[in-house]
């Protein structure tokens, strides 16, 4: 905590917050609000919130302070104008996705940056990140591969099986008709 040693003793606190917010999250966004109404705001947030997300307003100079001190190597525009930060603790890609649908409802919030899985992604791959397929979809797609050719086996195994009864079934017909 180099950075921290010249901040007052109350904003150390907060900027240790902000730190555990950046390793502990799996995904997080950082945007500007410029624009969005204080309505909008708390509709955003409310949404977010319904979603399991966290959304805060953080001081820039605080966040910068505890970036630094987290390691990484963001981009300097994230320190400018204003800034909030949307992240989870369970999902990596819940932020992202979250994100740009609001940002599409409201048209105010821009992309200044995030960070998945420990690094850190520039705001023109935010959007590109929001389209990938999430975890759950991924064990579908999985599951389906994996299960195909199965469901084909069977398929195949059951086929004299079913030409059998077919047979046995015209037999047994013939039989009541002659008889």
């Amino acid at each position: 905590m180099a950075y921290v040693t010249r901040v007052r003793p109350e904003k150390q606190a907060l900027v240790k917050q902000l730190q555990d917010w950046v390793q502990e999250s799996k995904g997080m966004v950082f945007f500007s609000f410029e624009g969005l109404t204080s309505k909008d705001m708390q509709a955003m947030r409310a949404e977010m919130k319904k979603n399991g997300l966290v959304v805060k307003v953080v001081k820039n100079t605080l966040l910068e302070l505890a970036l630094k001190d987290v390691g990484l190597d963001v981009d300097e525009s994230l320190f400018r104008g204003t800034t909030a930060l949307l992240f989870s603790n369970e999902d990596e890609l819940a932020p992202f996705k979250l994100f740009v649908e609001q940002a599409k409802k409201y048209g105010a919030m821009q992309a200044k940056g995030g960070i998945l899985e420990g690094r850190w992604i520039p705001a023109k791959e935010v959007d590109t990140i929001a389209k990938l397929p999430g975890r759950q979809e991924l064990y579908a797609q999985l599951v389906g591969v994996v299960s195909s050719p199965i469901r084909g086996l069977v398929t195949v195994l059951s086929g004299p099986y079913r030409n059998l009864v077919y047979v046995l079934e015209a037999i047994k017909e013939k039989k009541e008709k002659a008889a």
